[in-house]
């Protein structure tokens, strides 16, 4: 199956996730990642702003803020398809984008060093390689700043049939999630 047939079939799955099993899973993934030692460690963390049928990222920026963290969420130029990430200091300094993606409206830091960057994705393999949506912001990104790698992952994105490209840059840890 090509990439972007997978893609399109996992993210339906996603959306078709029960709003309560959702909520649940969401709450599980945020209790295992404070637990690890790359978040506990980590001074600043990389984060997206989520969509509504990802996993919920506000309840995890809100607590990186209240641990005296640093969260930075991506800042993506569509022109040159270069991704950096942006401070984030209060969830008032959003807006939406033409694509529908929320970013920072404000005149904040802007870094390319994280001490953690928690990594989006649709559909993953079990070795942490994944297929995002398309742009390949992350994996350009991944490829020329080295920092520690989690992605949190609902286990209906898991597929073990796609096979990485030469670009494809692997997630050191997935913290997976059953759905149902």
């Amino acid at each position: 199956m090509k990439k972007s047939e997978l893609r399109k079939q996992v993210l339906q799955k996603m959306k078709n996730i029960n709003n309560l099993n959702k909520e649940k899973a969401d709450q599980w993934l945020k209790e295992q990642l404070l637990k690890t030692d790359a978040f506990r460690n980590a001074k600043t963390v990389g984060i997206v702003l989520s969509m509504e049928h990802e996993v919920n990222t506000f309840p995890i920026i809100k607590e990186i803020i209240s641990q005296g963290k640093i969260p930075f969420v991506p800042a993506t130029d569509y022109e040159t398809k270069r991704m950096t990430f942006q401070r984030l200091n209060d969830l008032n300094q959003l807006s939406t984008d033409e694509k529908g993606i929320q970013y920072v409206d404000a005149d904040t830091e802007r870094t390319n060093s994280l001490d953690l960057l928690i990594v989006p994705g649709v559909v993953f393999n079990q070795e942490g390689y994944r297929i995002g949506y398309g742009g390949g912001y992350f994996d350009k990104f991944l490829n020329q700043h080295r920092t520690e790698t989690i992605s949190l992952v609902y286990d209906t994105q898991i597929d073990n049939t796609f096979k990485p490209e030469a670009h494809d840059e692997v997630v050191e840890r997935l913290i997976i999630t059953k759905t149902s």
